[in-house]
């Protein structure tokens, strides 16, 4: 799961001092690390989770050298930026959209649309689904989860960032935080019932967003080597489906550290 201008500071799985995380800090077999994104903007940055190494130079990225060597892939977007993917099954907003009924079709859980389905459709015990989300993309974050996600109030409804207070606008992304962790169990509740898999899930974002804490500098895309660190600590948070999957310790990861887990 790529995430969208998640910064780790407001996951209480991260120590964060409001509940932003009610559901994966109760959810067995979930594993959080620090990491940093290579860049603070989405084309940058999804491309450095899906490739092995940070470089300029031209290297396969994960899903087309899966999808070359018969691993199916699933890509599914309510976002863009990503590199060119040479694959079958691409689905973005509209054409699941078709799939989806209820009040969060207008939001990121159209991503699970039919996705339970999907998987037991496939013919291959190896499958990388990528679901694509758009959930923490300012300015007008209270617009991004549905209003019964609104869990911190007052917050900001305009796209003038610096109109609103400050705890106002903390409140909005905070509830956009809530809102993927909602997401991100309903994966994980999903993959269990899928028993007769061994599976896991990743979830990286692909930077950080800044929320006014310095010089007045809202949202993202500061060059790297002067961007606050807001910008580019991310969280990298992993489900896996029993204890036979081992995790190594690491101190702090960098999104190449996808590629490698997933071939692994």
């Amino acid at each position: 799961v790529i995430g969208e201008s998640a910064r780790r500071h407001n996951f209480s799985l991260y120590g964060y001092e409001k509940n932003t995380n009610p559901l994966l800090s109760q959810t067995p077999n979930v594993y959080h690390f620090d990491a940093n994104s290579c860049a603070t903007y989405t084309t940058a940055g999804v491309k450095c989770i899906l490739e092995h190494s940070s470089t300029n130079e031209l290297y396969e990225i994960l899903p087309n050298y899966l999808y070359r060597n018969k691993v199916e892939v699933v890509w599914r977007s309510t976002n863009g930026g990503e590199p060119p993917l040479h694959i079958k099954n691409y689905q973005n907003k509209d054409e699941l959209m078709t799939l989806c009924k209820g009040e969060g079709c207008n939001y990121d859980e159209v991503l699970l649309a039919g996705l339970k389905e999907q998987i037991l459709s496939i013919n291959n015990n190896k499958m990388l689904i990528v679901l694509h989300t758009s959930t923490s993309h300012g300015p007008t974050y209270s617009k991004k989860y549905p209003p019964r996600f609104e869990t911190f109030t007052p917050v900001c409804n305009s796209a003038e960032l610096g109109s609103c207070s400050r705890q106002e606008l903390i409140n909005a992304y905070d509830n956009t935080i809530v809102y993927t962790d909602y997401i991100l169990h309903n994966i994980i509740e999903t993959l269990k019932q899928l028993d007769e898999y061994k599976s896991a899930m990743l979830f990286v974002s692909d930077h950080g967003e800044s929320l006014g804490e310095k010089k007045d500098l809202y949202m993202h895309g500061l060059s790297l080597n002067i961007a606050p660190k807001e910008q580019y600590e991310i969280p990298f948070i992993v489900w896996v489906s029993d204890d036979s999957i081992r995790l190594k310790p690491n101190e702090m990861l960098s999104q190449n550290h996808v590629f490698h887990s997933v071939l692994n």
